[in-house]
């Protein structure tokens, strides 16, 4: 609920910038001219801005020498594991298995993510004695971002187990 609280706060802001700015562009080009109020505007958005192309969910590749020679002769699936399920948004456990060994993994967010951003910092798998299962870590940092600038980190960790389940 606080995230979208945190949403619709950097959204007021964002419209507050955009109507002060023209408002002050509008008293400038009467004053001084249009080119300086163009000028004013573009530096006035300039403080709005957007995420960058960059990959923010980062695909953990597990190296296993047992893993490389069963791999061939086995079928490979996707594990989900739901970590963290909130009103707007939920953080999820993707783990491409071969029935017995992970193969790789991937801690994505879904859902209302505005002002929020997600980063996983380091997943660890590892079998148990139990047929099928896993045991999982992994841990994350949460940044609150307001206006482009970054408010506060929260530091997340998971721990848990798991079954080598297809999702559906």
């Amino acid at each position: 609920m606080i995230e979208l609280i945190w949403g619709i706060l950097n959204l007021a802001l964002v419209l507050v910038l955009i109507i002060f700015s023209a408002k002050k562009a509008v008293e400038i080009r009467k004053k001084v001219g249009l080119s300086v109020a163009i000028l004013f505007s573009f530096f006035a958005l300039s403080f709005i801005t957007r995420p960058g192309n960059e990959q923010k969910d980062k695909k953990f590749e597990f190296e296993n020498s047992e893993t490389e020679k069963q791999s061939s002769n086995r079928n490979t699936y996707l594990s989900k594991t739901t970590l963290e399920d909130d009103l707007f948004s939920k953080i999820e456990l993707y783990v491409i298995c071969d029935g017995e060994n992970a193969r790789s993994a991937l801690i994505p967010r879904t859902g209302y993510s505005f002002g929020t951003e997600w980063s996983t910092e380091y997943i660890t798998i590892n079998k148990t004695k139990q047929k099928n299962t896993f045991e999982y870590q992994a841990g994350g940092t949460r940044k609150w971002i307001l206006l482009g600038i970054d408010i506060y980190s929260e530091y997340k960790e998971f721990s848990g187990i798991s079954k080598f389940k297809p999702s559906l």
